[in-house]
């Protein structure tokens, strides 16, 4: 039996002791498996389909957060060897490589099954957020994990969403991520229940998920998946989450309403401009952090609402 590590924290399980961690993030995986099959029956897929569906998102998913991090991850002055990379009980991986590797895996079971691959990916955003929701809870049992800066006022202090530590008090930056995660799937689910368009359910995921995660990935300040301990790679992944939304609205709304789609077109570089900008004003300045993420908000709000108008029209249309 693997042993597990003692700077881990542990609970115990079905009389079995598993890691904290660990555990949050298989109730999550075992939570969206469980509504992604419910979602494909409701719809009437193919027999088979949640199973192989299932199967593949966990594979694929597992594979691409592993390589994500050993690939990319400079936290520790280097990326991750090849000889420790396939060392999976070491630990080290990716959010953004699982969400995206699940999306792989849910591709090919729908090439495979010969189904809509948009009409999958419109079910799999729910089980997807329900997933996220979870592991972030698991977060907190990670030593300076999913926490903001030191705060440099006491609005917070004492609060649950804060943790005290040697040199003061931080934000608990995962609980904001969980909640919003669980929010963000309740919307999904309700806009699995209109009438749309294959594929629309999973661009508004793009546009939501990725446009909260871009401000939340700031937030944190634990240099998970950094280079140089400076450029949050997962922020990055998070914008271009939220580009290929916009992009892919905006390439279909170019014949009927060009004007729309090239202001959003243009907000994403634009949003990229502003959020580097704030980014070394967070650090660098005596800037209220609440008035520079306030700016960054709305920075984001920019390219959100234009695709959301995007999409609302094309389905008017």
């Amino acid at each position: 039996m693997m042993s597990l590590r003692e700077d881990a924290v542990k609970v115990f399980f079905l009389g079995t002791q598993v890691y904290a961690f660990g555990l949050y993030a298989a109730l999550g995986m075992a939570l969206g498996l469980i509504v992604l099959a419910l979602l494909l029956k409701k719809g009437k897929w193919q027999k088979g389909t949640a199973p192989l569906a299932g199967a593949l998102c966990v594979g694929v998913g597992f594979l691409v957060s592993r390589l994500f991090f050993g690939l990319m991850d400079e936290s520790l002055g280097q990326v991750m060897p090849l000889w420790a990379m396939v060392r999976v009980n070491t630990g080290g991986y990716s959010m953004m490589g699982a969400l995206l590797g699940a999306c792989m895996g849910a591709l090919i079971a729908a090439k495979i099954t010969r189904q809509s691959g948009a009409g999958l990916m419109d079910l799999l955003a729910p089980a997807l957020l329900l997933f996220v929701a979870c592991e972030r809870l698991g977060e907190g049992y990670i030593e300076e994990f999913g926490v903001s800066r030191f705060l440099s006022d006491g609005l917070f202090n004492g609060s649950f969403l804060a943790v005290e530590g040697d040199y003061g008090w931080r934000l608990n930056t995962y609980l904001i991520e969980s909640f919003t995660a669980l929010v963000l799937s309740l919307v999904m689910l309700r806009d699995l229940g209109v009438s749309r368009r294959k594929g629309d359910t999973f661009i508004l995921f793009l546009l939501l998920f990725g446009g909260t995660q871009i401000l939340l990935e700031s937030l944190r300040y634990d240099q998970h998946m950094t280079v140089k301990a400076y450029v949050k790679l997962q922020q990055v992944i998070a914008m271009m989450l939220l580009s290929s939304g916009v992009i892919v609205l905006a390439v279909r709304a170019w014949r009927k309403r060009r004007g729309l789609a090239l202001w959003a077109l243009i907000s994403i570089p634009a949003v990229v401009g502003a959020g580097v900008a704030i980014e070394f004003m967070i650090d660098r300045t005596a800037v209220s952090h609440y008035l520079l993420y306030l700016c960054f908000l709305a920075a984001v709000c920019v390219p959100v609402a234009l695709g959301m108008k995007m999409r609302k029209e094309g389905q008017n249309g």
